[in-house]
């Protein structure tokens, strides 16, 4: 074992002695480079890094104490209100609020904004369409009820609304134990800057998706989608060179 450090894979939902389907290729592929990979920490590991399914609650941490970071540094990486301060310059204008309501239009129109762009501080409702999280296309009440489904009652993010083909040019920088990667082995000025910043969160391993000239968000490591342009093999590579061989 590399360091002492194994690497724990949520468990398939169907089988409980399986990796969950999600993550099966890239476990494989940091077997295949002689990593030590399981659903369950061996004894003799010193250090453990996690990666699984999104988690809304402390108690859904692992909590075992050999775990490189905690829920602290997860949650600090998930919520935009945490972060945003230390990028606010460099990413898209955005004020928060603790509810949906006529203070929020308030607001926006005080911002000078026509149509904004409302998460939850974690999430969106992208997921239902491209503008289900647009306001005015969709009204503050309907938000609300979709937010509902979500585990998180903490604030809502009102972002400047950018057209979504703008985010065609957006990408995935890993940042690994101080150490930042893409495929294509460029890092913008504008990322580096961005994890400099964010090193005062103390997040081992996280995510910023940005645009050449933005950030757009930051994303906690453990359950952050590598993206299917980044193969499993380079992947796992990235962990091993951040963690494995670069203590």
């Amino acid at each position: 074992m590399m360091n002492k450090i194994q690497f724990i894979f949520a468990k398939n939902r169907h089988d409980s002695s399986r990796v969950h389907p999600y993550f099966a290729e890239e476990a494989e592929a940091m077997r295949k480079l002689g990593l030590s990979v399981s659903i369950e920490p061996d004894e003799q590991a010193e250090r453990l890094i996690y990666r699984g399914t999104m988690m809304w609650k402390e108690t859904d941490y692992p909590q075992d104490s050999r775990y490189i970071q905690s829920w602290k540094e997860y949650i600090s990486a998930s919520l935009l209100s945490v972060y945003y301060p230390f990028i606010e310059d460099i990413s898209i204008p955005t004020f928060f609020v603790d509810t949906l309501d006529n203070n929020t239009i308030e607001q926006i129109k005080q911002h000078q904004w026509d149509r904004v762009f409302i998460k939850n501080d974690i999430k969106s409702l992208w997921s239902i369409d491209e503008y289900a999280s647009v306001w005015p296309d969709r009204s503050l009440e309907y938000m609300k009820e979709k937010f509902q489904v979500f585990p998180w009652n903490g604030k809502y993010a009102i972002r400047k609304f950018i057209e979504p083909n703008t985010f065609f040019n957006e990408d995935r920088y890993w940042v690994l134990n101080g150490r930042i990667y893409h495929r294509s082995n460029n890092i913008p000025d504008i990322v580096v800057e961005a994890a400099k910043r964010l090193s005062v969160l103390g997040s081992k391993y996280y995510v910023i998706d940005a645009l050449p000239n933005m950030i757009v968000e930051v994303n906690p490591g453990e359950s952050s989608d590598r993206y299917g342009d980044n193969p499993p093999e380079l992947f796992a590579q990235w962990f091993k060179d951040a963690f494995c061989d670069n203590p």
